[in-house]
């Protein structure tokens, strides 16, 4: 099935895929969302450089990160996504300036919406981490791995921890969530993996 029949399963809108798109055939991409758990996920995977004042990296795979993690994350950063651009773009002009230094820019931006870098047509559904996870697809990494998309009712966005999330109770914890489900039925074909929380019991987690 062509890249472009499975995306329109997503009730996207009707319009080409950005040029991006299949640019990233045969790498591998870390997509880091922002839930409290995410420097657990990516230590547990292996992530953490401890060396100089220390980071983010694993040799041989891109990073791809979420909303608010694009202010906090100190590493290469080869692409950012939200289904909400206007919010990504003050989330890159907060970073601290000594991760520019350390770490270069942004790559690229993605975004269901106007405004980043790259629009890609679907619409904004099951949150920005399954748009980002679909960004992964169609740049067509052949292994993604969510860190810190663990889509239960734990805080997110660095609040505190008695802050809740309602994911839970917009679809139960014993079921899939209708958007992943068709996700994982049309499009991820067993590419996407997950290191925590209920997108792992539905992914599966990585091998390595």
């Amino acid at each position: 099935m062509a890249l472009e029949d499975v995306m329109t399963g997503f009730g996207g809108h009707v319009f080409p895929m950005p040029s991006i798109a299949g640019k990233y055939r045969g790498r591998r991409v870390v997509v880091c969302g922002d839930a409290a758990c995410i420097w657990a996920d990516l230590e547990a995977f292996g992530c953490a450089d401890r060396s100089g004042r220390g980071g983010v990296r694993k040799d041989g795979w891109d990073f791809l990160v979420i909303n608010r993690v694009a202010e906090t994350f100190p590493g290469e950063i080869a692409h950012a996504y939200s289904n909400e651009p206007w919010l990504l773009d003050k989330f890159i002009a907060a970073r601290r300036h000594e991760y520019s230094r350390e770490f270069g820019g942004i790559g690229n931006t993605h975004s269901c919406n106007r405004g980043a870098r790259w629009r890609w047509p679907w619409g904004g559904y099951g949150t920005s981490a399954l748009g980002a996870a679909l960004v992964a697809i169609g740049l067509s990494y052949e292994a993604v791995v969510l860190a810190g998309v663990p889509l239960d009712d734990g805080p997110h966005n660095g609040e505190p921890p008695w802050r809740k999330c309602t994911f839970q109770q917009d679809s139960p914890p014993t079921q899939v969530n209708s958007h992943w489900k068709r996700a994982m039925e049309l499009a991820f074909q067993g590419r996407v993996k997950s290191l925590s929380g209920r997108t792992r019991q539905w992914l599966g987690p990585p091998i390595s």
